[in-house]
This record gives C-alpha cells, sequence and structure tokens, in this order.
C-alpha cells in the first residue's frame, strides 16, 4: 500500500470551481470540474482541460454554505484518466478562516458518520 503524505484530513465535497490561469481578467466559461475531496491544504479533481503541473491558477471555489472562496491553487499531480485529468493541487496562501470552514465542514461529517 503506498505511503499517504497528505498534511490534513481529506473530504469528499460537492461544489462547485472555476479556474483561470493568473492573470487573466475574466474566468469565462467555468472549467467542469469533479472534487474528489478537499482538506484545509488541497484539492483533488477531475476535468477535461489541460492545467500545467507547477503552475498556480486563481480558483473560485463555491462551497456546501453557498459561499465562495477565492484561492490560489498549485498543480502538484496530473495523471492522465482515459481522456480526462486528475489533478492534486496545493492551496497558496488560504486564510485561516477559509481554511476553518473546511475543517468545520469536516468536524460536522464527522460528528454524523457521514465521512
Amino acid at each position: 500500500m503506498a505511503q499517504d503524505n497528505r498534511k490534513s484530513l481529506r473530504t469528499v465535497l460537492e461544489a462547485e470551481i472555476a479556474i483561470k490561469p493568473i492573470g487573466s481578467n475574466v474566468y469565462g466559461t467555468p472549467m467542469l470540474v469533479e472534487i474528489e475531496n478537499v482538506s484545509k491544504n488541497g484539492i483533488g479533481f477531475i476535468c477535461d482541460g489541460v492545467l500545467e503541473t507547477g503552475n498556480t491558477y486563481e480558483a473560485s471555489l463555491k462551497i456546501w454554505t453557498d459561499e465562495t472562496l477565492e484561492v490560489f491553487l498549485k498543480i502538484v499531480r496530473c495523471d492522465q484518466v482515459g481522456n480526462r485529468f486528475a489533478y492534486g493541487a496545493i492551496f497558496i496562501g488560504m486564510s485561516d478562516v477559509d481554511a476553518g470552514r473546511i475543517e468545520t465542514y469536516q468536524t460536522i461529517l464527522n460528528m454524523k458518520g457521514q465521512e
């Protein structure tokens, strides 16, 4: 079994995300993304679009509370899955308040036994 080097607990999250290159003025059509899991440190997702490993992107992440978190993602992993791509990204400069929202969601799921 492979060693899990993640710093934080990952949780499945139903959310929407729109990704754009840093410096772009508009999001345009949001990239269709299926979020696999999220933690206070990063996110795993699958999409059709090609993103460069090592590059940082601006993202607008709509979470379960209908709030939108404006975050920066650095792509650290990319695996091709058929004609789609599975990405792992870390959050860059996420505020403690926003990271706390994710931890609160994980705590609620644990209390409900739904994780």
